[in-house]
C-alpha cells in the first residue's frame, strides 16, 4: 500500500538527512523551522514560516483533513547546500517522515514537499491495493495545479495530442516508479500524474479521492474502475484548452520526450525483412572463442558464459568468418544489472548501458534513451543490424537506435562489463 511504499522511501531519506548544523529554530503553530545559525537561509526564516503555515492550512483544506499536527521544516541556502548537508543528490528538496528539507525562496518546492508530509501524516489507510509513487508525486502537483507556470492539465494534454501519453495502468502499475521514469528521459510524469489526481479531486472530491489514494479500489472509492476513470480523464483532457503560447512553451520543454514516448508506444516485433526464414540463420555458439582480455569465457550446455571481476569491458570474438551486411541476434541472461555489447568490429559496437549507444573506435558515436540496463532487467533480446550503410539496434523487439555504419566486413563479437553473463543464443543472418 502507499503508506508502506512511502515509509521505505522516507526512512531511507531520514538516514541521509542528518543535519547537526541546523541548531537554530523558529517555532510556529504547526512547524519547527530549523536553520544553521549565521547562514543565508537564516535571513528568510520568518518568510518561510509564514508561507508554510498558510500552505499547511490550504493543503489540509484541499485534502479534507483538520489542520493539526507538527512538522519539521529544514531550510538551506540553495540546492548545493541541501545536497552537501544531507548527502543527497539529484533532488531540489525532499521529505522524510514529518520533515521537509528545502532551499529557501522556492515556493513551489516548499508547497510540493509539504503535501508529502501532510498526506503521509494525516491520511489513513483505506484498503490494501498497492500504490506506487505516481500517486504521491501526482497528489503534490495536483494541489499545486500550476507547475513552472503551466497547468498540469496542459502538460497531459500536450502528450495526449502527440499520442505520447502512456496507458494509465503502465504508470500506476510500475513497481519502481522512479526507475520507470528514469528509462523515459525528460517525460514529465509528475505533471501527468498531477493532472490525473487533479481530475479525480475535481470530479469526485477529496474524501473519495483520498480513499482511493490510500489503497481502496477505484470501484469501492469512486464507483468506477480504472479503465473508466482513464477514459473520462482523457476525454476531459481533450476538452482542455491548450493555448498556442502554452503549446509552444511545452514543445520547447517536452518535445523531445514526446518523441521518445511515441517511440516506446510503437508495437514490438522485428520486421519480416530482418527475421527471414529459420534456415537463414547460423548459430555462433559452436564457433571458436577468441577473448580479447583477461575475462573467463567458456562454452556450457546452454550457451556461452562470461565472468570477470574487472570493472572494464570484456569482449570475445566468435569464430573467424567475416560478415558484411547482416543481422546478429542474441538472447542474454544477466544475474544482476550488467552492461552488454554486440559488435561488428571496434568501429561498430552496440552497447546497452544507461541508455543505448553505438561506440566507434573507443568514442561514443550515437545514443538513444529508449532502452537501458535498468535494475530489473535479467533477460535481453539484443539485435544488431548492419545494412545499406546503416546500423540499427533493437532491444526486446523494439528499434531503439539507428545511425551510420562502418561497412568493413568483420567477425561477430559479444561483450559485457563486469560480473557474470550468459549468452543463451547468438546467431547471425547475412543480408
Amino acid at each position: 500500500m502507499l503508506r508502506s511504499a512511502l515509509a521505505s522511501l522516507l526512512l531511507a531519506s531520514v538516514a541521509l538527512a542528518q543535519t547537526p548544523t541546523h541548531t537554530a529554530t523558529l517555532a510556529t503553530k504547526h512547524f519547527d523551522v530549523r536553520y544553521e545559525p549565521g547562514s543565508r537561509a537564516g535571513a528568510f526564516v520568518e518568510r518561510e514560516a509564514s508561507h508554510a503555515e498558510r500552505e499547511h492550512a490550504e493543503i489540509c483544506a484541499a485534502l479534507g483533513v483538520e489542520p493539526k499536527g507538527r512538522y519539521q521544516l529544514f531550510l538551506y541556502d540553495d540546492v548545493a547546500d541541501l545536497s552537501a548537508s544531507t548527502g543527497t543528490s539529484g533532488t531540489g528538496g525532499f521529505s522524510a517522515g514529518d520533515q521537509s528539507h528545502i532551499p529557501v525562496n522556492n515556493d513551489q518546492t516548499r508547497f510540493h514537499e509539504l503535501v508529502h508530509i501532510v498526506a503521509y501524516g494525516r491520511l489513513q489507510k483505506a484498503g490494501n491495493e498497492p500504490r506506487n509513487l505516481f500517486f504521491a508525486e501526482g497528489l503534490a502537483n495536483a494541489l499545486l495545479e500550476h507547475v513552472h507556470g503551466v497547468p498540469v492539465h496542459a502538460v497531459a494534454r500536450f502528450y495526449l495530442d502527440r499520442n505520447a501519453l502512456p496507458p494509465l495502468a503502465e504508470m500506476t502499475g510500475a513497481p519502481d516508479f522512479y526507475a520507470w521514469l528514469g528509462a523515459r528521459a525528460g517525460f514529465n510524469a509528475y505533471d501527468v500524474a498531477g493532472s490525473y489526481l487533479r481530475f479525480l479531486l475535481d470530479t469526485y472530491g477529496a474524501k473519495k479521492t483520498t480513499r482511493y489514494y490510500m489503497g481502496a479500489s477505484a470501484s469501492v472509492a469512486l464507483g468506477a474502475d480504472e479503465s473508466k476513470l482513464e477514459k473520462a480523464w482523457r476525454e476531459a483532457l481533450a476538452r482542455f484548452e491548450l493555448r498556442p503560447e502554452v503549446a509552444a512553451l511545452l514543445e520547447e520543454r517536452h518535445g523531445a520526450s514526446a518523441t521518445l514516448m511515441l517511440g516506446l508506444a510503437r508495437p514490438a516485433g522485428l520486421p519480416a525483412e530482418l527475421l527471414g526464414a529459420p534456415q537463414d540463420w547460423a548459430s555462433l555458439l559452436d564457433q571458436p572463442l577468441a577473448p580479447q582480455n583477461g575475462a573467463e569465457w567458456k562454452r556450457v550446455k546452454d550457451g556461452i558464459v562470461g565472468k570477470s571481476p574487472l570493472g572494464e569491458w570484456s569482449i570475445c570474438e566468435l569464430g573467424t568468418e567475416l560478415y558484411g551486411d547482416c543481422v546478429v541476434r542474441a538472447t542474454i541472461h544477466t544475474t544482476q544489472p550488467s552492461p552488454l555489447m554486440l559488435r561488428l568490429s571496434a568501429a561498430n559496437q552496440a552497447l546497452l548501458v544507461n541508455g543505448t549507444f553505438v561506440y566507434r573506435n573507443g568514442g561514443s558515436h550515437a545514443h538513444s534513451p529508449l532502452a537501458s540496463m535498468d535494475g530489473a532487467r535479467r533477460l535481453t533480446d539484443f539485435v544488431f543490424v548492419r545494412r545499406a550503410g546503416t546500423l540499427e539496434i533493437w532491444i526486446d523487439q523494439r528499434r531503439v537506435l539507428s545511425t551510420d555504419a562502418d561497412a568493413t566486413p568483420s567477425t561477430v563479437g559479444i561483450g559485457f562489463h563486469q560480473g557474470e553473463v550468459r549468452f543463451e543464443d547468438v546467431r547471425v543472418r547475412r543480408l
